[in-house]
């Protein structure tokens, strides 16, 4: 965009193990069937396809170490071996916030991951509420301590844990959302 710098990336992996089935048993039935062995039907192979991007859409023209940038990342896999087939998070970021803190970057992010329809259904043959989407919602500032310490608070807020399992402390009710505070410090030397 105008020449500002960007990040854009394609990719994917594969695995040639064997993975575990969401739903069936190797004897074809679901595995919540009481009549199941138990044993889930072993998927040969697996793999994800994702894209990333990152890019920087804005520029101070009063302090240069400013920037907006926006990301976004997006994951796929097949459904039958992974409980989570679709992933999406992006956001924005703004490189030196205050003025005097130019190493400093504060941003905010929303994700989104989709159960996939597979592990949904063995919910439902098992008499569960199917899981759906786990949605967050996440604000950090990363600040700039000294020349050799990064310190960065996060605050998340998570809708739908997991999806919407069932809370094993309250099993007629699913978990409730969530609120997660957290840092983490980075030390180089």
């Amino acid at each position: 965009i105008g020449g500002m710098p960007g990040t854009y990336k394609i990719g994917g992996w594969y695995d040639s193990g064997a993975f575990p089935d969401q739903r069936f048993g190797s004897d074809g039935l679901s595995l919540a069937n009481p009549a199941s062995n138990g044993n889930p039907l072993m998927q040969h192979g697996n793999y994800s396809l994702y894209a990333v991007a990152d890019q920087t859409v804005w520029q101070s023209s009063a302090d240069k170490a400013r920037t907006l940038n926006v990301f976004g990342r997006i994951m796929g896999a097949p459904d039958d071996q992974n409980l989570v087939d679709f992933f999406f998070n992006g956001g924005v970021t703004l490189t030196a916030p205050l003025p005097g803190r130019d190493n400093d970057q504060a941003g905010i992010d929303f994700g989104i991951g989709k159960v996939s329809s597979q592990a949904a259904a063995l919910d439902q043959d098992s008499g569960a509420p199917a899981q759906t989407t786990e949605e967050l919602i996440e604000l950090t500032y990363q600040a700039q301590v000294t020349g050799w310490l990064v310190v960065q608070p996060d605050l998340q807020y998570v809708i739908n844990p997991s999806g919407g399992v069932l809370d094993p402390n309250d099993p007629i009710h699913t978990l409730r959302n969530e609120f997660i505070a957290g840092a983490r410090a980075v030390v180089t030397f």
